[in-house]
């Protein structure tokens, strides 16, 4: 698991041109449906005179080439045009395709060692706009691109990019539940837990370091934290009865959790400097899936203490609850948006739970899926997309799409019965 989790954790040094200028070349608050024409060379491996090719088939410039064109189209804002033979310094062949910029790019391989450097060009200007370099495992040669690709994405929109983080999830391949880690589009995907038991609900720690999730490997469903790093876990709640659903505070010093040492399950909140539990709902219905706003201020959770389950809010100062969802006959796994404007959660009205966003401020709500069973929203950091569980016939896959519900694909199928996704937060 260390090893692994080592490989996988690409070095990267990077020289940011001076050439480039602060302009934003696409503005994601402006309505528009037009996607930027961007070309893409093939990657090829940098060889000195008379040396000889250590990667002879290219499969590493192949794969580096297929991943950045799948960051860009996952995106939304972005057209791909194919530019093989074109280089970086043909401006015209570049223009004559309709591509506004291009992205040229080389490698060297030394043993497992992959140094790799990536050019964004400006095809309608001429000029450089962004040169980077990386160093990295020849291993993980998706890693240092998507490094690139973040890098690509900031310097023309002005805001992060995605495509470094990571996803968790729940996997039945083993043959028991486990936790499995993977990239953000599904690739690289590492189990995480071993134990042959049933584990639940995986959640990131603000800075991607930890992984809360519950585990019944001693026989109740305890609460425990997982290092990314050491791949060690411990156990951090263990009262009597269930401990689920654990959700970190944005500020990463409490934990938000049901507990049911008091009989009806229960919201609290434990501090982990003190290890004090504070209980939030004291009532006769299930209080389940807390998720925190933003600020920390405040946490939805689905109570079915008005009957069926409903999404409620409560407020951190004065300890009050309101209701939010009115329609449908269960309503689950709320979500907060990161601007905190948005709670995605699931709703059933009879038949198969459908994903939907709802305005916090005006508790409007639309409709995001319409086919198949779909649960357990989680937002990716920029608040721009979502992924969610997909199960149909017992079989369950993992798919993300834009937040308005468009761009639907999938990210994990075939590896066993995915569920209870969670997007990370920008990893460093």
């Amino acid at each position: 698991m260390i090893k692994n989790i080592a490989v996988l954790t690409a070095i990267f040094i990077s020289f940011t041109s001076g050439l480039g200028q602060a302009k934003v070349y696409i503005d994601l608050s402006a309505p528009s449906e037009r996607r930027m024409p961007v070309a893409i060379g093939e990657f090829r491996e940098l060889l000195a005179q008379g040396a000889l090719p250590q990667d002879p088939s290219g499969a590493i410039g192949a794969a580096l080439a297929q991943t950045l064109r799948g960051d860009l189209v996952f995106s939304g804002l972005f057209s791909i045009m194919d530019a093989k033979g074109i280089t970086e310094k043909d401006f015209g062949p570049c223009r004559s395709i309709g591509a506004d910029t291009l992205v040229a790019g080389g490698y060297t391989v030394d043993k497992d060692r992959l140094s790799l450097e990536v050019r964004l060009l400006d095809c309608v200007a001429e000029k450089v706009l962004l040169y980077k370099r990386y160093i990295g495992s020849t291993n993980n040669p998706r890693r240092l691109i998507h490094y690139f690709a973040d890098q690509l994405y900031e310097s023309l929109t002005g805001r992060k990019g995605v495509f470094s983080t990571k996803i968790l999830f729940v996997s039945n391949l083993p043959g028991n539940k486990e936790i499995f880690s993977a990239d953000y589009d599904g690739g690289n995907v590492m189990q995480l837990t071993r134990n042959k038991h049933i584990n639940l609900s995986p959640q990131w720690s603000p800075d991607g370091r930890k992984v809360i999730y519950s585990s019944y490997k001693n026989g109740e469903p305890n609460l425990y934290m997982f290092d990314m790093r050491s791949g060690k876990d411990a156990r951090v709640s263990s009262r009597p009865g269930i401990n689920v659903g654990g959700r970190f505070s944005p500020d990463g010093t409490r934990i938000a959790l049901t507990l049911s040492a008091e009989k009806s399950p229960e919201l609290y909140i434990l501090t982990l400097a003190t290890g004090e539990y504070t209980r939030l709902t004291d009532n006769y219905g299930i209080d389940v899936s807390p998720t925190w706003s933003p600020d920390g201020q405040r946490i939805a959770y689905t109570s079915d203490i008005s009957g069926n389950p409903h999404i409620f809010v409560i407020d951190l100062t004065t300890g009050k609850s309101v209701r939010q969802t009115f329609e449908g006959k269960y309503n689950s796994s709320p979500a907060w948006s990161p601007d905190g404007a948005y709670i995605a959660y699931a709703r059933a009205d009879g038949g198969a739970f459908q994903i939907w966003a709802m305005d916090v401020v005006t508790g409007s709500a639309r409709q995001l899926t319409f086919q198949g069973n779909n649960q357990s929203p989680s937002w990716s950091p920029d608040g721009r997309h979502i992924i969610f569980s997909n199960s149909n016939n017992d079989k369950g896959s993992l798919y993300v799409m834009h937040a308005d519900g468009t761009g639907l694909r999938k990210v994990i199928t075939g590896i066993g019965n995915e569920s209870s996704p969670a997007w990370s937060p920008y990893l460093q």
